[in-house]
């Protein structure tokens, strides 16, 4: 009887051992992960708001107003490392078989040319608004996302939901009333804009439906209709004054301002996937409505724009609305999960 109890605790002490270093080793990975989360979302941040503050810089204060041109480095930098990732081997394509002549024609190319009016009405707002009126317009986003998407069929109205975005868009009339340097121009260029991005977005969900593409292989596939459409506006709207005013001068001054713009559009780009990956998409909405929040501080404290009460007032609203919103959002999801596993169930 004795051995059979020193056996039985000696198994139940290798048991404990197991499980303790189980439990360890766990516990080292979920810090190991909570890390490079943090790390990520902080580099992102700083990346983001950083090429904010450079895009405003080169367009108004070194006078290079031609905002098509400087959002077109980016996309540029950022087609042109994808290029040498993919043929050095480092990335592979897992959906060329699936890229033909027709199909890019018909699927990629409208989705390049929202892109490129989402970029470059999105630049051109520098000129004609504040940094920070400007994050607190990008507060609507829910509001002109949830039109677009309802009206598409890829949505259905939820309360929650509904409320949040009225919220939103009451706050951010509010914030635009309370502008001090109000530009109708800019205004209108800015939900432009987030409409392109939304149609874009909408698009993209229905046409290619499963077939997700990575961000290099994205880059890669959809960087040459982006530059296309976008090279098409420089054509129309900047070449020629660009040319008339001698401009080219100005990147020659300062190449290190449009090298750093240009790695700065890659990186953001690439951490926003970095950031989703380690935590969340819901969770990424979040931190950039902080972010916003702390660029609008920044061009306060170390810029000067102006800020009155009532904007702030307004764009607090909107912050509320907007985490009203995202409960709506995850009521959804639960529900849609919920609806799912009964289907399941009765199978």
């Amino acid at each position: 009887m004795r051995d059979d109890a020193v056996v039985d605790s000696t198994g139940v002490d290798a048991v404990l051992d197991t499980m303790g270093a189980i439990r360890q080793r766990f516990s080292r990975a979920h810090r190991a992960q909570c890390a490079r989360a943090v790390i990520l979302s902080l580099l992102w941040a700083c990346a983001s708001s950083s090429l904010i503050f450079l895009n405003n810089h080169l367009l108004r204060e070194r006078g290079f107003s031609y905002p098509m041109m400087l959002c077109t480095m980016g996309m540029l930098s950022s087609w042109l490392i994808a290029c040498a990732l993919v043929h050095t081997g480092r990335v592979k394509l897992k959906h060329e078989a699936v890229v033909t002549r027709r199909w890019y024609a018909r699927h990629i190319l409208p989705i390049g040319s929202l892109g490129a009016v989402s970029l470059g009405f999105g630049n051109y707002v520098y000129l004609y608004l504040s940094v920070s009126f400007i994050q607190m317009l990008k507060s609507a986003v829910p509001a002109v996302t949830l039109v677009v998407m309802t009206t598409a069929g890829l949505e259905k109205l939820h309360g929650t939901t509904l409320l949040g975005v009225g919220i939103v868009t009451l706050g951010t009339f509010i914030a635009a009333y309370g502008e001090v340097k109000f530009s109708a121009i800019g205004v209108v260029m800015m939900i432009v804009s987030e409409f392109a991005e939304a149609i874009r977005m909408a698009f993209y969900q229905y046409v290619l439906g499963n077939l997700k593409f990575d961000l290099i292989e994205g880059l890669y596939v959809m960087g040459p209709a982006a530059l296309l459409f976008l090279g098409l506006g420089i054509v129309m709207f900047e070449l020629r004054d660009f040319l008339d005013n001698g401009a080219w001068y100005i990147p020659m001054d300062s190449p290190h301002h449009f090298f750093a713009a240009a790695l700065l559009g890659f990186g953001v780009n690439y951490l926003t996937l970095g950031v989703i990956k380690a935590t969340s998409g819901l969770t990424f909405k979040v931190m950039g409505q902080v972010k916003n929040a702390v660029v609008i501080l920044l061009a306060v404290v170390i810029f000067g724009n102006p800020v009155t009460s009532i904007q702030l007032f307004g764009y607090t609203l909107s912050l509320v609305g907007f985490f009203i919103y995202q409960r709506g959002k995850s009521q959804q999801l639960v529900a849609a999960i919920r609806d799912r596993d009964a289907a399941s169930a009765k199978e």
